[in-house]
């Protein structure tokens, strides 16, 4: 069985410490896929939700001081019961709060995956690096930075984009699926944050092939949603793109992902 049917078989759960302005979203994109997601914030709970979980993802975007204390104490709890952590820095380049926070958080908790853009990625490993809010310099080489992140942080990075970037044991792929409209609504990149976490194996050390998948059925789905809106808008497509993560199949990905090695 491929892992897209494995997830709609078996319904991984999917903690998500993630940002007040996508929590609906994000819960209802996992649930579309086949996932079960649990919006917990509670390190109270913490092991007895984690233990179950198939990943925890941690997401920063709301981030503040009572907040940080409890991602930390949260994602400490999963290092200890074994669930794996998927590491979203949203917009940790535009303030020096975020960035300080960021080094804490990956200096004490161990991290399977981090997937940001390539404005958040550059600013985790180079503390002069800036971006103006959540939006990403598309100047930015993604695949040098992917390397350097992946060679300090010792851990996957998936870099997302028009172009996306994936590496993981010094293998680098591109990805380029996707579209447009994912850029015009909120929410679609801390989505799929927790896609790659529903993706993961109760593994913590996630392959290459299971992160390709993740990026590219997602950004599959994100195609046949633009067809569907047509030209409606940003909107439309929203809701599109949660019907087609409910219909995409292993089929779409073997016959639309496109994706090369980079040597």
């Amino acid at each position: 069985m491929n892992r897209l049917d494995t997830i709609r078989a078996q319904h991984p759960l999917v903690i998500c410490y993630t940002n007040d302005v996508v929590k609906n979203f994000t819960a209802n994109g996992l649930l579309s896929l086949g996932a079960s997601p649990a919006m917990s914030q509670a390190p109270e709970e913490a092991e007895d939700m984690l233990i179950p979980a198939n990943a925890l993802l941690i997401n920063i975007g709301t981030l503040t001081k009572d907040r940080e204390a409890d991602m930390l104490k949260i994602a400490k709890t999963a290092n200890k019961v074994g669930t794996p952590v998927v590491f979203d820095p949203v917009a940790v380049g535009a303030s020096q709060y975020r960035k300080d926070f960021c080094k804490t958080f990956l200096q004490e908790v161990n991290v399977s995956v981090i997937k940001g853009n390539a404005s958040e990625v550059l600013a985790l490993v180079d503390n002069e690096a800036t971006m103006k809010g959540t939006d990403s310099d598309q100047d930015l080489d993604a695949v040098s930075i992917a390397k350097k992140a992946h060679e300090v942080l010792k851990c996957a990075i998936v870099i997302t984009g028009k172009i996306d970037v994936i590496i993981q044991d010094n293998q680098i792929y591109k990805l380029s699926n996707g579209s447009t409209f994912l850029a015009q609504i909120t929410g679609a990149g801390c989505l799929l944050g927790a896609i790659v976490a529903s993706f993961i194996e109760d593994d913590l050390k996630v392959d290459i092939e299971t992160l390709i998948q993740a990026v590219a059925i997602y950004n599959i789905a994100a195609e046949k949603a633009e067809q569907i809106a047509n030209d409606k808008g940003p909107g439309s497509f929203m809701i599109a793109l949660l019907d087609c993560l409910s219909q995409v199949s292993e089929t779409d990905y073997l016959n639309n992902c496109n994706k090369q090695e980079v040597k």
